[in-house]
């Protein structure tokens, strides 16, 4: 009998450790609902395009608030937020994708006319 409440015990504590298994950042990210290209965009563009994406290595540059604006509304033609989602082809960065909430977020900056 005692055996079988030991192993009923540690059933039950393996199913609570899975359950709240995450394997992902983005659901702890909080969401930002008023991004800024100052206060959130720019930080993620610093830690995961500036590297490629300035000085003209790789197009589009990346590492000034206009040059993200065009980026992502499709003036420069390199559509910024479909390669960051992945819908118009390779998905960026190529070491992975961003958090979806994180695209999330920069799409909503788009959307909210790209506040500085």
């Amino acid at each position: 009998m005692k055996k079988a409440k030991i192993i009923v015990m540690i059933m039950v504590s393996g199913l609570l450790l899975i359950s709240c298994d995450s394997t992902t950042t983005q659901d702890l990210s909080p969401v930002v609902t008023n991004p800024t290209y100052t206060a959130n965009i720019a930080p993620i563009m610093d830690a995961n395009c500036v590297s490629c994406h300035s000085g003209g290595n790789q197009f589009p540059d990346l590492d000034t608030y206009d040059a993200v604006k065009s980026a992502a509304d499709g003036t420069n033609s390199n559509a910024l937020l479909c390669r960051l989602d992945g819908t118009c082809g390779s998905i960026m960065p190529p070491s992975g994708s961003l958090p979806s909430s994180t695209v999330n977020m920069i799409k909503t900056w788009a959307t909210n006319n790209y506040p500085n």
